[in-house]
């Protein structure tokens, strides 16, 4: 098929028609005058490579409830993405082949978006047995985790980084101190104690990196930090990583750059998350280490749960928030159209960045490449309402919210996967 997209800026900047054929962009040209079988009026809007996701929580297998593979998927696209490794705290865990061949075989048959598998570092998310990693990756794993919490035993978490070493995996880690953080549901300061609710330190998340920082670069693991929220967080990372760049990367997700503690003041559970939002000065941290670099990429940590798991009281509530559909959306409105972003950012931190650290494939804009693409309307409002997510999860810390910036289409290989014009 071939698709003519007329009138698109590329990231931003020469207003271009954009010829696509057999999966590929066939023609860049300031004004192109072919036939196609779908042509498309884009004036004023802005073409990216479709996001890739490096942290996310599909829920399956065995939480239909909160979500599918299918709405996983419709949402991804629904975002601009087309590429989201999964997390493996489902039930049954991600710990063997057969379930990592699963998830990539089901998200081929509904044909929307690529699944990269995250499996487990140990069998159940027990913390006692090593997952055999090398079957894993044979069956499609891209890195082992045990998101959602850490490995309490420093011996088996070393014993994990050799494994993963030796067959060529990434250890993507949730730094977190159990004994510190058990029992908080917000960040621990004075607006916890103001709030009433039991609060986690920061060092529960700035101990749980030091240790595994030392660990990995002691026996010269790579190493991927999951959604750093702190400014000492970003301070201790940095340092290892004068020492040891080819072994360490992060992340860091778009709530902890747009919403701080004081977002808690009304009790909403759409802003209950782990790690939890911190001071207006980490907020800050955190984006001027996206935009110098210190932080390597951004991702959703999209943790979908059922209404009746986030209409429970504040500290029975479960922590996490949905983030695919207003990721791309949430950083155009706050970062892009403030200037505090540009363009070429945002493609490097959600498009470029997360791929290299996966180690797959680049996706660009010129002819020849893979037409892996995003098109959005910078100005186009939407109001982000239950209703206008494909998530199963409803629980968005942007729920009643205007954004401008809207994902009008998003193509995968030269398809049309979604479209909104």
């Amino acid at each position: 098929m071939r698709i003519l997209l007329r009138g698109v800026r590329i990231i931003g900047e020469k207003q271009v028609d954009v010829l696509l054929e057999k999966g590929r962009i066939a023609r860049v040209a300031s004004s192109l005058s072919v036939s196609a079988d779908r042509s498309y009026d884009l004036d004023g809007t802005v073409l990216l490579p479709s996001l890739c996701d490096i942290h996310t929580h599909s829920r399956q297998p065995g939480n239909d409830e909160a979500e599918t593979l299918e709405s996983f998927s419709k949402a991804a696209v629904h975002g601009g993405i087309t590429i989201a490794c999964t997390m493996p705290n489902t039930n049954p865990v991600v710990d063997n082949p057969a379930i990592v061949s699963y998830l990539i075989r089901e998200a081929k048959r509904i044909g929307l978006i690529d699944i990269y598998p995250v499996a487990s570092i140990t069998v159940g998310q027990d913390g006692k047995i090593l997952t055999e990693m090398a079957q894993l990756k044979q069956a499609g794993a891209v890195a082992v985790s045990e998101d959602g919490k850490s490995v309490e035993s420093a011996r088996l978490m070393r014993y994990a980084f050799e494994y993963a070493k030796t067959v060529g995996l990434l250890v993507m880690v949730h730094c977190e101190e159990p004994t510190l953080s058990e029992g908080g549901v917000m960040n621990e300061g004075t607006t916890s104690f103001r709030l009433g609710l039991r609060g986690i330190p920061e060092i529960s998340e700035t101990i749980g990196i030091l240790r595994d920082l030392e660990i990995a670069t002691y026996v010269g693991a790579r190493v991927h930090i999951c959604h750093v929220s702190l400014a000492r967080s970003i301070e201790i990372v940095s340092r290892y990583k004068r020492f040891y760049p080819h072994l360490i990367t992060c992340e860091t997700a778009p709530h902890y750059l747009i919403f701080t503690e004081e977002d808690l003041t009304n009790y909403s559970t759409n802003f209950k998350m782990n790690p939890p939002l911190r001071r207006e000065q980490d907020r800050k941290s955190l984006l001027k280490a996206i935009k110098s670099g210190k932080i390597d990429c951004i991702a959703t940590d999209h943790a979908p749960h059922p209404d009746w798991e986030k209409e429970l009281e504040f500290e029975l509530s479960p922590f996490g928030v949905v983030g695919l559909e207003t990721w791309l959306s949430a950083m155009i409105h706050f970062f892009v159209n403030t200037g505090r972003l540009t363009w070429r950012d945002i493609k490097r931190l959600c498009c470029d960045r997360p791929r290299e650290i996966l180690g797959l494939r680049p996706v660009g804009l010129s002819e020849g490449d893979v037409a892996d693409l995003v098109v959005v309307d910078p100005m186009r409002e939407w109001k982000v309402e239950a209703d206008s997510l494909f998530s199963r999860g409803k629980n968005s810390p942007f729920l009643g919210r205007v954004l401008k910036g809207k994902v009008l289409l998003t193509i995968k290989a030269g398809k049309v996967v979604f479209e909104d014009l």
